[in-house]
């Protein structure tokens, strides 16, 4: 069943079927417990988080995933909590440093960023 799901992936790449999706429109402020996204990245906030940073978080394209998480067959590097706690901590220009070093170093990163699906 799995090779199967895995071909028509494939098949569905190839003949261009894919689209782009566009970044949805941020919503409230998530609930602790509840993960958020960006690209292939995600992050359980496990602190709670103010309203300024989630202002800041969806500024930068962060979203909160989507409630169906069992339709969702993206796979995502989960943020290490230790970065979520930096984030939250650290001064506006420090936050932005760490924020663009988590994405830069994001792509084939292993010790950044753990793979976990949904």
């Amino acid at each position: 069943m799995e090779l199967l799901k895995k071909l028509n992936d494939r098949v569905r790449t190839l003949i261009g079927i894919r689209k782009v999706r566009q970044l949805p429109v941020p919503r409230g402020k998530p609930a602790l417990g509840t993960s958020i996204v960006l690209d292939n990245l995600r992050i359980r906030l496990v602190h709670p988080i103010d309203e300024s940073f989630w202002q800041w978080l969806s500024s930068k394209g962060w979203r909160a995933m989507a409630l169906h998480v069992h339709k969702n067959q993206r796979r995502y590097h989960l943020v290490p909590e230790k970065i979520l706690v930096q984030l939250i901590l650290a001064p506006c220009a420090e936050r932005e440093k760490i924020h663009s070093e988590l994405i830069h170093h994001n792509v084939g990163s292993h010790e950044a960023v753990h793979k976990s699906r949904h």
